[in-house]
């Protein structure tokens, strides 16, 4: 029931950052420009990281990709999304994408989202670079992210939202 709500939460909020962030943020898109689909994102988002395949993740990102997550102390570059995602396949072997709802306009998707896996390799801090090896826990969450697209198809900005105290009680972590 608490995840639920979360999610009804966590949805309200995204729909909300549509609607009034996305349309006054220029993207310079015009009709000519093919617009995002739902299969870009229950699919192909979906379908690359299920594949835990780090070339087939980057793919989808343009070269210049910024991802902004709560836990980074700054936004992932290309190369530093390269790494982060690479140990997040290590450290969470099973680690698994599941889209609940994709929301999408234009360029821009919103992909709501519940997330699972256990935690049986090494996670290093993004942060500072501290190395902890893994609990075997499970960890299953609710999780969004709003999804800005280039006029190539590629993704070109990443916001990630989760409920990280969530996750660090599943995974048995003193939260900070």
């Amino acid at each position: 029931m608490k995840s639920a709500r979360v999610m009804a939460q966590m949805i309200r909020l995204l729909l909300s950052a549509a609607i009034f962030g996305f349309a006054a943020v220029p993207f310079g898109a015009t009709g000519a420009e093919p617009p995002i689909t739902h299969r870009d994102v229950t699919r192909n988002w979906a379908d690359a990281w299920n594949s835990h395949d780090i070339a087939k993740v980057l793919a989808l990102f343009a070269k210049d990709i910024q991802i902004d997550q709560p836990e980074n102390d700054k936004p992932l570059d290309y190369e530093g999304a390269r790494k982060f995602f690479s140990m997040i396949f290590k450290a969470y072997p099973d680690f698994h994408v599941t889209v609940i709802q994709a929301i999408v306009d234009g360029r821009s998707a919103v992909s709501v989202e519940r997330v699972t896996g256990s935690w049986t390799g090494s996670f290093v801090n993004p942060n500072t670079g501290k190395a902890t090896p893994g609990n075997g826990r499970h960890f299953d969450h609710p999780g969004a992210m709003v999804l800005l697209y280039d006029a190539k198809g590629k993704i070109r900005h990443i916001s990630i939202y989760w409920d990280q105290l969530t996750v660090d009680r599943q995974l048995g972590i003193i939260p900070k």
